[in-house]
């Protein structure tokens, strides 16, 4: 490899890492997420997970209550005993930040879904 060869293949790395940076760091931001609860199909409740602290809001479910915190551009349910949701699936999948990510409980028909912020591209089928 000559000295003119690894100066090109030093330029196209560098190239490459400010792609790199641009696409996944520029932009993406938690200033417009929000989060959508709904239980039974039915919207009940908007939360702002942009702001600077962390709030908790209980959410009335079919099988009690629902502790769901939010906050710092992400979101999450907080530990539910068994007899609201036996196998707790919707409080271990933890924190969520990225627009279009989903928690779902459900024994007690709820959803989680963050909205607005950067959509991002999960995959491309031709």
């Amino acid at each position: 490899m000559t000295r003119h060869d690894m100066a090109v293949a030093l330029f196209v790395l560098f190239v490459a890492g400010l792609a790199w940076a641009f696409f996944n760091l520029a932009g993406r931001t938690s200033r417009d997420l929000v989060a959508v609860v709904r239980v039974d199909n039915k919207v009940v409740a908007r939360l702002p997970v942009s702001a600077p602290e962390l709030s908790v809001k209980s959410i009335r479910v079919p099988r009690g209550e629902a502790l769901i915190e939010y906050g710092q551009g992400k979101v999450r349910v907080l530990p539910l005993p068994p007899e609201v949701c036996p196998r707790g699936l919707c409080w271990r999948t933890g924190w969520i930040s990225r627009s279009g990510q989903v928690i779902v409980c459900l024994p007690n028909r709820m959803t989680i879904t963050l909205e607005g912020g950067v959509p991002e591209v999960d995959t491309v089928v031709r």
